[in-house]
């Protein structure tokens, strides 16, 4: 009987022993770590985020809105209305102006960062043989709007108006370069005008502001 006992005992011990290992074997598969690892059901649906096509009609008419409350606050001369529209940058906030004086270029810039963007400005409001010229009216009329490569939640655009600094209406070229963030309405950052007679007489007609661009595939319809 003692020995009937005994191997009751261990029949026991092994059939619990056997019932743990079964239990301990969960649904989830372990790495050589020893690590649980789940894997993905193949029905679920993958999400590829992608960005909002660009509606160009829309950001063409912010962008004149801009260019003409610049251009309307130079000739007012309200510096602080010019800052409210501007997107500052040590390096990247660019102002430049070029015309003809005595046959010759007379250049202005480009000069980096509002500060001294503004004291230049001002300059050309006070000094004497600028203190009567205006920036001539008109729109942008040709637009090159794409996303930002460092920030494609941002979008920047490059414009062209007809007419500049010192001149009249349709006379010279005005080049101007723009951004807008995710959370920031279109602000001008860059903007160059040439006049009529330094394109005509002495072939300039190239922007020296540093990010304005003409890429293809970005132009405007």
């Amino acid at each position: 009987m003692k020995w009937q006992s005994i191997w009751s005992l261990l029949t026991i011990f092994a059939i619990c022993v056997i019932s743990v290992g079964i239990l301990s074997c969960g649904t989830d598969d372990d790495d050589d770590t020893g690590n649980k690892t789940t894997t993905t059901d193949p029905s679920e649906e993958i999400i590829v985020a992608t960005a909002e096509p660009i509606d160009f009609e829309a950001e063409k008419r912010e962008i004149q809105e801009v260019y003409r409350a610049f251009y309307t606050a130079f000739n007012d001369k309200k510096s602080s209305d010019i800052d409210n529209l501007w997107k500052n940058h040590v390096v990247h906030a660019q102002f430049a102006v070029v015309w003809e004086a005595g046959g010759k270029p007379e250049p202005v810039g480009p000069i980096q960062g509002w500060n001294d963007i503004k004291a230049n400005i001002e300059n050309l409001w006070t000094a004497r043989g600028t203190s009567g010229h205006r920036w001539s009216p008109g729109q942008p009329n040709q637009f090159w709007i794409r996303r930002k490569r460092s920030d494609p939640n941002s979008l920047e655009a490059s414009a062209r108006a007809s007419g500049s600094y010192r001149t009249d209406q349709g006379s010279g070229i005005t080049f101007a370069y723009f951004v807008k963030d995710e959370h920031e309405d279109w602000k001008l950052q860059q903007i160059e005008s040439i006049t009529g007679n330094i394109i005509n007489n002495h072939k300039i007609r190239d922007p020296k502001i540093s990010k304005y661009f003409t890429d293809p595939s970005a132009k405007a319809p």
